[in-house]
């Protein structure tokens, strides 16, 4: 099956450029009315779970419950206009929600100051999505390395249930991490409110269940409507149980929020900025995982002005932050969604719940809410993943334990700045320790390979054969150095030479150029000669440049492997009759 842009006749100019940017101009057109059916079951499916889900995540993120259906309308009509994923559902959810409460707590205490800026972070996401999307940043997302990512998700996750689970008890439960607030709620146990705790138990119960035993069932909407007519029916609000109350009807209104000055936007900028990293980061994986199973592709850069767009929809329609959702897109896929009309549809299923549906939610107990929040969480905790982590990779297993802690013990913004520096120290820590194996001659294929992995390949005498399996810069250049000069510690008989088969090495800094030269420096006052082969032409301009190649000699590069050790072996053939070699 062919991408959709590949089924797309060549465009030149500014039409190519709007179908580059608009995708729906592509697809649209050429809608097929078979898909009309699952694409609208698909959309009924993402409703069921979309409206309570909404609502709940509105409450994680500090925001009155309507704010969750405000924040899904337009997301999901600008992700079909702008977005390359046929099945990605955009839209509210926990991750960044728990993500843009850690922002404006800190900021405000007054509700409708917290409402304008929770709309305002919103929107300056958006706009850092789509002009990085615009200036082509797509890559950036590589930098969350996904052990690091999944240690920083199980902990949110965590951090997301222990703010829940006091819903679930009547009870009041702080802290200033997790471990300060799972602690209170233990000690709160004992004023446990009947009735709440039973509903918000039971409705957790109920939710799993049907999980468990009807998979397909809109277990939410299920447990929402169930929770309303019980609370309804037995008046649980004079019982003490705390309910929703009465949701405003009607769009939302729209426009940039009231009162944001440049001074709130400085101060929500780094929160904005860790939002923009774990949302694309969540989206992306969604979309190029459903995008591999049904054999096309997303475009990275276009993912990012679609996230981006969206968010700008969501902060000026007074809602927050929105991504792409794993369980909303699991759901839409099972249903048989084959295109993004299916938002389409969702998007006008959502604005007539809004005009006519809201006062259908006004019994329903906050504890049903708690209760769906926590559900949704649950499949992110999975220590099953860490202990196969750790049974594969121990460092990569330490690394997401440090995230996770991080986020439990500091707080969700500060873990989420440890996580990234982890992912970069990672990467700079195996920038800094590349492959760089000693090899040796197999003599049946005539090839060099690692003398640890095949011990049985030839070697020579006084002549040390070096890989280096990454670029050589300023990163890996002591280490190179330190390497090489191990091995001439342990050589015996002593080194007379050392060959690098550059072959890896398709780039180089000056950093490394000025050890090279030091390096040959060294070796020649000790009797031992450096030597290149398989030199990149990059590389060797780069040589040129700097005086490596004046200090190596031009006639110690060499074009093959087996001709720098044919050099060393016309030098010293003892070397080769020492080694049996009969050449």
């Amino acid at each position: 099956m062919t991408s959709q842009a590949e089924q797309q006749p060549e465009r030149t100019g500014l039409k190519s450029l709007a179908y580059r940017y608009v995708p729906i101009l592509g697809w649209l057109p050429e809608y097929q009315r078979a898909n009309l059916m699952p694409d609208a079951l698909a959309a009924l499916t993402v409703w069921a779970l979309l409206v309570p889900e909404a609502m709940a995540y509105a409450t994680i993120a500090g925001v009155p419950p309507e704010a969750g259906l405000y924040a899904a309308i337009l997301p999901l009509f600008l992700y079909a206009i702008f977005g390359t994923s046929r099945q990605l559902s955009v839209g509210p959810s926990s991750t960044v929600a728990i993500l843009s409460a850690a922002t404006i707590a800190p900021l405000v205490d007054d509700t409708e100051d917290f409402i304008a800026l929770t709309a305002a972070l919103a929107i300056l996401v958006g706009v850092i999505l789509v002009v990085a999307g615009i200036a082509r940043m797509g890559w950036v997302s590589t930098f969350m390395a996904k052990t690091v990512l999944e240690g920083f998700v199980i902990g949110l996750a965590m951090v997301v249930l222990i703010g829940q689970a006091d819903k679930l008890f009547g009870v009041t439960a702080e802290g200033d991490n997790f471990w300060e607030e799972a602690w209170d709620l233990i000690n709160s146990l004992g004023d446990a409110h009947l009735e709440t705790t039973v509903i918000g138990v039971g409705s957790l119960v109920l939710l799993f269940g049907l999980g468990r035993f009807v998979p397909k069932a809109p277990g939410a909407l299920i447990t929402v409507f169930l929770g309303i007519a019980v609370s309804a029916a037995l008046n649980l609000e004079d019982e003490g149980v705390h309910i929703v109350g009465e949701i405003p009807s009607g769009l939302p209104p729209f426009g940039r929020p009231d009162g944001i000055s440049l001074s709130d936007i400085q101060s929500l900028l780094p929160g904005a900025l860790g939002i923009v990293l774990v949302a694309y980061a969540e989206s992306l994986a969604v979309a190029s995982s459903y995008a591999s199973k049904h054999k096309y592709k997303v475009d990275s850069n276009q993912e990012l002005i679609a996230l981006g767009w969206s968010n700008i929809g969501a902060g000026m329609s007074q809602g927050f932050v929105v991504n792409g959702s794993l369980s909303r897109t699991a759901a839409a896929d099972s249903a048989g969604q084959k295109t993004q009309m299916s938002a389409l549809i969702n998007g006008a299923f959502v604005i007539i719940t809004v005009l006519a549906l809201t006062a259908l939610f006004n019994d329903l107990p906050e504890a049903v809410l708690g209760a769906i929040v926590i559900h949704a969480v649950w499949h992110l905790i999975d220590f099953e993943k860490l202990y196969k982590m750790y049974k594969v990779s121990q460092p990569d297993f330490a690394v997401a334990m440090i995230c996770m802690l991080g986020v439990l013990t500091v707080d969700i913004l500060a873990g989420l700045l440890i996580a990234v520096a982890v992912s970069l120290l990672v990467l700079v820590f195996k920038a800094s320790r590349p492959s760089l194996p000693v090899l040796g001659r197999d003599p049946e294929k005539n090839v060099y390979r690692s003398i640890e992995r095949h011990p049985e390949s030839e070697t020579y005498p006084g002549l040390i054969i070096f890989r280096l399996d990454a670029e050589l810069f300023f990163a890996n250049a002591t280490y190179f150095r330190d390497r090489l000069g191990e091995q001439r510690v342990i050589a015996d008989p002593p080194a007379r030479a050392i060959l690098v088969d550059a072959e890896a090495i398709t780039d180089m800094d000056l950093t490394a150029a000025a050890m090279l030269k030091e390096l040959t420096s060294e070796l020649a006052a000790e009797g031992i000669e450096l030597l290149f082969a398989v030199v990149h032409q990059t590389v060797r301009e780069m040589m040129e440049r700097s005086g490596v190649e004046d200090a190596i000699g031009a006639d110690h590069i060499y074009p093959t492997v087996q001709d720098g050790v044919d050099y060393f072996l016309a030098q010293r053939p003892e070397a080769g009759q020492e080694n049996g070699d009969d050449e």
